[in-house]
């Protein structure tokens, strides 16, 4: 069988957990997007025209090549479409590469109402929680919008997986960087959905679990995101040095008037 996957990182991922679980098929894969990796419309097309299962993340901006649509017409075998995890406020501050430049998630909540203040006192006043940074509506809205995504276009979901479990154990390393939890689970669903034999014992492997990490993002997962969450695990061991530069960047951003995108902060791939 020859199995394409066309996605970003996470749908990489899934492909590496496929030859690791079944190295007699014969997997490849590809981006979707020109923002990350080694971008090839004309090599995506013949895979697509060739393979006999194609393993597509789902876009569903009718103007993006290789939208959902897209990828069907342009598909001889089957289409089995999985969703794009995308989960914005477990961190309060985060960056994440847009489009090529780089975003700080949570900066406009930072800056709100901090005109004419010290950056230090407004540092102090984030690290100890006196800056409502919304955390548990960011994260619904993003679940909420993932789920519709879902139905709308996926053959399997995940959001419901990651409502279920977030507070439980780290199942994100960034915003769209899947902890293994998740992965693992999502392959599992894919698994069921194409008729694999899923082996759980994959999981326990320590090596393949390794090698299943994506990078963990620039971001302050602090203990005041970590009450707010009611998360039972702790901050990120780094968070203050983190928030310190983050609330730094989000801060100079606000007096040029473009608080969310930081050229100069430093890429995140997707």
């Amino acid at each position: 069988m020859n199995v394409f996957f066309l996605g970003n990182c996470q749908v990489n991922a899934m492909r590496g957990l496929c030859r690791d679980m079944f190295p007699e098929i014969k997997a490849s894969f590809q981006t979707i997007t020109p923002y990350w990796g080694e971008y090839d419309e004309v090599g995506v097309r013949a895979a697509l025209e060739t393979a006999d299962l194609i393993i597509s993340q789902a876009i569903e901006n009718p103007t993006t090549t290789f939208n959902v649509a897209d990828v069907r017409a342009s598909s001889r075998g089957e289409v089995v479409f999985i969703p794009y995890v995308y989960v914005d406020g477990l961190a309060s501050l985060e960056i994440i590469a847009s489009k090529g430049k780089s975003v700080v998630k949570g900066a406009e909540l930072l800056a709100r109402g901090q005109e004419g203040r010290r950056d230090l006192h407004v540092f102090n006043d984030y690290c100890r929680g006196a800056i409502d940074m919304q955390n548990l509506a960011r994260i619904e809205m993003s679940l909420m919008k993932m789920a519709e995504k879902e139905a709308a276009n996926c053959d399997i979901t995940i959001s419901d997986y990651i409502r279920e479990t977030y507070q439980d154990q780290l199942q994100l390393y960034g915003i769209n960087h899947p902890a293994q939890p998740v992965l693992f689970e999502m392959f599992r669903r894919l698994c069921d959905r194409v008729g694999w034999a899923y082996d759980p014992a994959i999981a326990k492997d320590p090596v393949i679990w390794g090698k299943r990490a994506l990078p963990s993002s620039q971001r302050a997962l602090t203990p005041v995101d970590v009450e707010k969450l009611g998360l039972r695990y702790g901050p990120d061991p780094h968070w203050f040095g983190q928030a310190h530069k983050l609330v730094m960047l989000a801060l100079k951003a606000a007096l040029k008037g473009t608080v969310a995108h930081m050229e100069d902060a430093g890429k995140v791939q997707n």
